[in-house]
């Protein structure tokens, strides 16, 4: 199998370098040219790698004794894998997430008229059987699933082999790799049985060094300094993964920003240099990414608009944000006019209400779960705990017509509007083509929640450059999150939510098995059903079962108490949960538990450094203020006297 890579990378690297041998002259075609025969070749020699891997799946079936050499093949066929991997994913995600390296999670079909289970398959499936505790007891199953596998691969193999590549493709598969390497490489998402993340990601940068390099004669013509930084980090970053090998040490927060953030700059720049259009100039429409961000944590990076399904700048101008502050703080929106959105999201704590779960509107019952942070909230695929609407608009009408939280309905809302000169104003200024309806309504408070973004907190700052933001407790923190710890591979960088890099178009949820009170004396698992029971027909299984939407750790300092229900009251307390495996791993049945229930064994000292690094990510600068005064209301005098946020 080495030696098979060996010739593999030798031959790409020769064929690199002779083409390289008049650079003075090479042309943008010939870049393009060299980069499909390195993604042509790449494709080659991963069907030859997936056959083999099947061919040893089915030796081991009938002699144990060759399983050292199948998990070999597993992690030759990985390597082959991410050789490409920069250019498969961009191509086609769907299929790569479905038949080469999704989760190993089982999903359901989406856009169809009936529940679909779709069981994982893949590398990553394969990953944590191949290297579990006994993988000749799961024999059979390797050799089904190599099986897919090939089987799979051969018609992305069809598609792929001859799909027509664009210059701007190389240079946004490229940085769509760097935030890969350090979010779901380096974490160990990808490789959660065997841990080999160091090796992969250290491949997945040669193979975009290698695209680069297609380039480098044009850039370095155009802009020698930026070449010349791409280069050496390039060259310095891949060195780096080569002497740095163990998992549990290596140092991702020096990795992020000596090698990766800075390349995701001046890949960046290279782009603009070369003349080559970026997908800004020639798609319109809104992406989740502004490809114009200059660092994966920059807080321009994520397009609030995107996921808001609005354009925000354009609801800034029209002062729609404006509108929406007043009727976020305003209990007129209540069935009883005292309970307002701010009730539950209170500002001075981040947007929640530091109760295990929130009032309701009588004022002695409880909704059923706890009041998350909506700094940041915009970006999700879907929102609530369990995912139950996909769009930011929407949420309104949940809490308005909830018995327990605004116990009313839009037409009441609408007429107490109306009888506000101001509110008549207003709205008339920020939707002129518009009355007050349910429409404007929702779209106002989805304008002013969109606008609450956060990414200036010490942590950010550090990325940036300002190496005292943080304390050495916070740096060591940082890398066992995103190690040893795992917590990485459910809270992505850099939102630290469940939102998947590097498209962001995915919000995934988690099964953690969380008990219904912090006694472990008497531990019972909670009820709520979570995603389960959203009320939408697709995630109406048994797996989604307890499952809850990974909320993001952003301000996490000011949000306790924690977990959906709110059962622990401390950052320790929830970590204390984590390292024991879950539910699961302190013994509650969770059969559909997607922590894993092995305890993390980290120590005291390892906990208080993760927490000093999740309280690094503090930041409600300029999003707290509330509005001094209300809109007054002519003839119903009484509703004057309503206070600012409510009284809850």
């Amino acid at each position: 199998m080495k030696k098979k890579t060996l010739l593999f990378s030798t031959l790409l690297l020769l064929f690199i370098g002779i083409s390289f041998l008049n650079f003075s002259t090479i042309k943008h075609s010939q870049s393009l040219e060299m980069v499909e025969q390195q993604f042509q070749t790449g494709l080659t020699a991963l069907q030859i790698q997936i056959a083999t891997y099947h061919q040893l799946a089915k030796q081991v079936a009938a002699s144990p004794t060759y399983l050292p050499q199948l998990q070999e093949a597993h992690l030759e066929t990985r390597l082959s894998f991410k050789r490409i991997e920069f250019l498969l994913e961009y191509l086609d995600h769907p299929s790569i997430k479905r038949q080469l390296n999704g989760a190993p999670l089982p999903s359901t079909e989406p856009k169809v008229s009936e529940i679909n289970v779709l069981e994982p398959i893949g590398l990553q499936v394969l990953d944590e059987i191949v290297f579990a505790e006994d993988p000749l007891a799961h024999v059979e199953e390797i050799v089904r699933l190599t099986d897919l596998l090939g089987k799979g691969y051969q018609g992305i193999y069809n598609y792929q082999y001859n799909i027509p590549i664009n210059h701007r493709h190389i240079f946004e598969s490229i940085r769509f790799e760097l935030i890969r390497i350090i979010s779901l490489g380096l974490t160990g998402f990808d490789t959660p049985g065997s841990s080999n993340a160091i090796p992969e990601a250290r491949v997945a940068m040669e193979s975009i060094h290698n695209a680069y390099l297609a380039y480098h004669p044009i850039i370095k013509k155009k802009n020698e300094a930026v070449d010349a930084r791409i280069i050496k980090s390039f060259e310095s970053g891949i060195a780096y993964l080569g002497k740095h090998k163990d998992f549990d040490s290596f140092d991702r927060l020096h990795f992020l920003t000596t090698y990766i953030d800075p390349l995701f700059k001046d890949i960046l720049q290279a782009h603009k240099s070369s003349g080559i259009e970026t997908i800004s100039e020639v798609n319109s429409m809104p992406q989740p990414i502004n490809y114009d961000a200059k660092s994966i944590f920059d807080e321009g990076l994520l397009n609030p608009s995107f996921y808001a399904g609005f354009n925000l700048e354009e609801a800034k101008k029209k002062k729609r944000v404006e509108l929406g502050k007043l009727l976020f703080f305003d209990p007129i929106l209540s069935g009883n006019n005292e309970r307002s959105c701010a009730s539950c999201h209170k500002p001075e704590m981040a947007f929640t209400d530091g109760l295990t779960t929130s009032l309701a509107a009588n004022g002695e019952e409880h909704i059923l779960r706890n009041s998350p942070t909506i700094i940041n909230s915009v970006f999700a695929e879907k929102y609530f705990y369990d995912l139950r609407e996909e769009f930011l608009e929407r949420q309104m009408k949940h809490v308005v017509l909830d018995a327990l939280e605004f116990d009313t309905d839009f037409f009441e809302i609408t007429e107490k509007l109306q009888k506000s000169a101001e509110y008549q104003k207003r709205f008339k200024k920020a939707y002129p083509s518009y009355e007050i309806s349910k429409w404007s309504i929702s779209n106002a408070l989805s304008a002013y929640v969109a606008s609450l973004v956060s990414y200036n907190s010490p942590f950010d700052q550090y990325i940036q450059g300002d190496k005292e933001a943080i304390s050495p407790a916070a740096i060591r923190g940082f890398n066992l999150f995103t190690g040893k710890g795992a917590c990485a591979t459910c809270h992505f960088m850099p939102t630290f939510s469940g939102l998947v890099p590097p498209r962001f178009r995915e919000s995934e949820s988690e099964v953690l098995g969380v008990p219904h009170s912090p006694d472990t004396v008497q531990l019972a698992l909670d009820g709520d059903p979570g995603r389960a029971a959203n009320g939408r027909a697709l995630d109406e299984t048994e797996f989604y079962l307890f499952s809850f939407k990974t909320p993001t750790l952003r301000n996490i300092a000011l949000t306790a108490p924690y977990m959906h229900n709110g059962v622990y009251q401390s950052l320790e307390e929830v970590m204390d949960f984590y390292n024991k495996g879950g539910g699961a791993g302190m013994g509650l049945e969770v059969p559909y538990q997607t922590l894993p229930d092995t305890p993390l064994n980290l120590s005291k000292s390892e906990i208080s450094d993760m927490i000093s690094f999740m309280e690094t990510l503090t930041d409600t600068t300029g999003l707290t203020s509330k509005p001094r005064v209300l809109p007054k209301f002519e003839q119903e005098l009484q509703w004057n006297k309503r206070a600012i946020g409510g009284t809850y």
